[in-house]
């Protein structure tokens, strides 16, 4: 069922009820008040008997109508064809002032003998519902019974059910017809994203979107469709360049290595040490191939959160733990400054990757026994070694994957270092730069990062 269908049924059905629950309140409260004319007639009917000592002339021949034995009593008066009215005695004796009778029950004998009040009631005479009052005449003696027709009451009663009805039934289909239109136009931008996403589903095609009209949900909706279709699409993007910049970069020891297997396959009497030389050759081209691939991974994910929570963030910790491991593997060693401590909060593994990425950097384009210094300011952190040097035109690229600098393409490495940490200090809502020093001597290269935080992430002191 389409969501215009639910819609429309939705509103019918409440519309319905509304006019059912209004109709019924309107078809009692037409009734009661007819009901509460009748009876205000029949009590008046019957008041305008008491003056009249009607037992004490039974014997002339009372129950006649005016002019036929009533007369100078004035009983024609209350003996109308509107109203039926008799007369029963304590011993159930009726006297009819009308050619119709009412029937008598014990409560009406109680009333004539005074031990009830005056009671309304209804009651069904020749097949007729008519609403009568039994009302006290000469208490312990008599009492009267008036009763009037109640067919026009309910003709009335139905004609207005009929009424209400019918125009429940009007109301309610013009409601859900409105229901319908309208919930044709709010689900046509709704439609209109369904049929995008179809599309995209179908064919593949990221460069698909919808128009954005108001700031409403709507509109929210269609704003974050085409956002989401646009990281999509960069994502594929950066994906495809991956695959493509890999398999250049792969092509190279591959062919190395299928080039020195083929060598040792056709060269049977090769010396010994020409042997370990292809051996060796080999084996280098393994290790880079294997760091190649290592790296590869670890850009693949760098950019995502590791299964470790976010947390406060350390950097001066962290910087000193990279010192430390970079003086045991390389023997090198690292002069680290720290100032100006800040909270911020991330993945504490990350940052430490990307720091040992830049220090190892360092160490690879630096000679042995000159200085690298690591220095901590706040959220920034910088790495500066008496290397070389990055030249003015590489330093926009080199946080690019693969690339890597026309001097330094002999060294080994595969280039992604650098792009790792752009990555992670992406995820970290940082920069990164690099910088000449000073003295003209190697080069700075660093991140500033501000932290990560959000509604599922620890908010960092003195956030709101």
């Amino acid at each position: 069922m389409s969501l215009r269908t639910r819609l429309a049924i939705s509103v019918g059905l409440l519309v319905a009820t509304a006019i059912a629950v209004t109709g019924w309140v309107l078809h009692r409260a037409t009734e009661q008040e007819l009901v509460d004319e009748v009876d205000a007639f029949l009590i008046e009917r019957a008041e305008r008997l008491a003056p009249f000592d009607l037992i004490a002339n039974r014997g002339r021949g009372f129950g006649a109508r005016e002019g036929r034995g009533g007369q100078g009593l004035g009983v024609g008066r209350f003996s109308e064809d509107d109203a039926i009215a008799q007369i029963v005695t304590v011993d159930g004796t009726v006297i009819s002032l009308t050619e119709t009778q009412l029937p008598v029950l014990s409560a009406d004998l109680e009333i004539a003998a005074g031990r009830r009040g005056a009671t309304l009631r209804e009651a069904v005479v020749d097949g007729v519902e008519y609403r009568l009052i039994t009302q006290p005449l000469r208490p312990g003696q008599a009492a009267v019974m008036v009763g009037r027709d109640l067919s026009e009451v309910n003709a009335a009663v139905t004609d207005v059910a009929q009424r209400a009805l019918l125009l429940g039934a009007i109301g309610t289909a013009l409601a859900a017809l409105a229901a319908w239109v309208m919930a044709s136009r709010l689900s046509a931008p709704v439609n209109k994203l369904t049929m995008a996403a179809e599309h995209v589903a179908a064919t593949q095609d990221l460069t698909a979107s919808i128009e954005v009209r108001g700031d409403a949900e709507v509109g929210r909706l269609a704003a974050s469709f085409n956002t989401m279709l646009g990281a999509l699409q960069m994502s594929r993007k950066q994906q495809q360049r991956l695959v493509m910049d890999a398999s250049h970069e792969l092509r190279t020891p591959l062919t190395s290595l299928r080039t020195n297997v083929d060598l040792l396959r056709r060269a049977k009497s090769m010396s010994g040490a020409d042997r370990d030389e292809v051996m060796d050759d080999v084996s280098r081209e393994l290790d880079e191939l294997s760091a190649l691939v290592a790296e590869l991974v670890e850009l693949s994910t760098s950019s995502r959160r590791p299964d470790e929570p976010v947390g406060p963030l350390d950097l001066g910790l962290i910087a000193a733990n990279v010192a430390q491991r970079a003086e045991r593997r390389f023997g090198r060693t690292l002069n680290v400054t720290t100032t100006g401590p800040i909270e911020l909060y991330g993945h504490g593994s990350l940052v430490e990757r990307a720091l040992w990425n830049l220090v190892d950097n360092a160490v690879k384009f630096s000679e042995a026994g000159t200085e690298i210094d690591l220095g901590v300011d706040g959220g920034r952190v910088q790495v500066r070694d008496r290397g070389p040097g990055i030249s003015q035109a590489d330093r926009e690229l080199v946080f690019d994957r693969f690339y890597r600098a026309v001097e330094t393409r002999s060294e080994p490495g595969s280039g992604l270092g650098l792009s790792i940490v752009a990555d992670i200090v992406a995820t970290h809502n940082g920069t990164t730069f690099v910088d000449e020093p000073h003295d003209g001597l190697g080069v700075i290269v660093g991140f500033e990062i501000n932290g990560i935080a959000g509604p599922e992430w620890p908010l960092a002191a003195g956030d709101p």
